[in-house]
């Protein structure tokens, strides 16, 4: 058991809107050449630049952890799907130099005009990767509105494929292609049939850590985080 690796902060996004049949959310694949989950379907995310915990400022309605990575959520959202959750000039433009390093986050900041929507977007919950792993993230899951009159393209590298779907019925289809705390998140998310329900929902919630733990044979994780029964089915990708 490898007990001492640090935790790396990451931020995971849930981008959400309602659809013609009820509430969406936006799913990234991952190019299955990527050494951590590649081929699986994820939220876009990724772990912290040191940059980001500079551009976050606090936000008092946040527990503790959440406001230092609202930028990194914004960028990652950006980089993978080209989305960007505030008013913006051209972003877009700047997106391939994001992506290759010829600039960063803060400079498109400023290049774009960009002016983020910082009432769109909620604390959801909180998963830190087992003790067992040698590689461990501590990642905060935020809830977005998807932004009005943008459309969410792929990156081509990280992210191969996108797609808006309904949390229930997604993990029907593509259960063997998640990881269990995917799986988790959207059974959450499919409590709400609707955005601004999933966004009650989401403030109504106290957020608890979840850590999970396997015992006698079973996933299992603390009830008090408010996720109902825990998936036991044998999941290809965690």
């Amino acid at each position: 058991m490898n007990s001492s690796a640090p935790l790396i902060d990451s931020a995971s996004i849930l981008i959400i809107r309602d659809g013609e049949e009820g509430l969406e959310v936006l799913m990234v694949k991952r190019h299955e050449d990527i050494a951590f989950a590649g081929g699986a379907y994820v939220f876009p995310g990724g772990k912290a630049d040191p940059e980001d915990y500079q551009l976050s400022s606090h936000i008092k309605s946040f527990p503790p952890g959440y406001s230092e990575l609202t930028h990194t959520a914004f960028r990652e959202v950006f980089e993978e799907t080209g989305l960007i959750i505030g008013d913006h000039t051209n972003a877009g433009d700047y997106r391939d130099g994001l992506l290759n390093g010829s600039v960063t986050f803060s400079e498109i900041i400023k290049k774009a005009d960009i002016h983020f929507y910082m009432d769109e977007i909620v604390p959801f919950a909180r998963w830190v990767t087992p003790r067992i792993y040698p590689k461990r993230f501590d990642t905060r899951f935020f809830l977005a509105r998807a932004p009005m009159g943008q459309v969410a393209t792929p990156d081509g590298t990280e992210a191969v494929e996108l797609k808006w779907v309904s949390p229930p019925e997604f993990i029907k289809e593509k259960r063997e292609l998640m990881m269990f705390p995917t799986i988790m998140n959207l059974k959450l998310l499919a409590e709400a049939k609707t955005v601004d329900e999933a966004f009650r929902k989401a403030a109504a919630r106290k957020i608890i850590t979840v850590e999970p733990k396997i015992i006698d044979g079973k996933r299992v994780i603390d009830p008090a985080a408010g996720y109902g029964e825990v998936d036991q089915d044998k999941i290809h990708l965690g």
